[in-house]
């Protein structure tokens, strides 16, 4: 009898530990840089990009400089939660949220829809990007981000 209630309190408690490790959320803090070696950009949207992220609990803030084909950089900047709720960045509605391990963007502007699924490298040195263009519709991109 002593043995099986022992066996059953290591069992919960083993439970309890995989299910809170599987409730961590990866943190993407850090300076990445597009590896444009390791990606595929189909789009021609953008030949050369940068992030800055920063990330507290469910709080995310980020600058994203993306450069042009012509040369011309582009700076967003956004403050958003992962819980999904819309974050309003100069008439575009972004929204972020995990899917398991994955955060996914979503980029909701008045003439491009973009839904962006970034998952972190178990090294937490680079990160994986694949982005579909929603609308208009388009191939997607996918880009290989190294933190510097």
């Amino acid at each position: 009898m002593r043995h099986t209630v022992t066996s059953c309190a290591c069992f919960v408690g083993l439970f309890a530990f995989n299910a809170a490790a599987q409730n961590t959320k990866p943190n993407f803090s850090g300076n990445w840089q597009l590896n444009s070696g390791k990606s595929e950009l189909h789009s021609g949207k953008t030949t050369g990009e940068k992030l800055t992220i920063e990330q507290k609990g469910a709080s995310i803030h980020v600058v994203r400089t993306a450069t042009t084909s012509d040369g011309k950089q582009i700076v967003t900047e956004f403050n958003c939660t992962t819980n999904g709720k819309d974050c309003d960045v100069k008439g575009t509605k972004i929204s972020l949220w995990y899917d398991g391990q994955d955060l996914i963007e979503m980029d909701i502007g008045t003439e491009v829809v973009t839904k962006t699924r970034m998952s972190l490298s178990s090294d937490g040195k680079s990160i994986n990007c694949e982005t579909s263009f929603i609308s208009p519709q388009s191939d997607g991109d996918k880009m290989y981000l190294e933190k510097l």
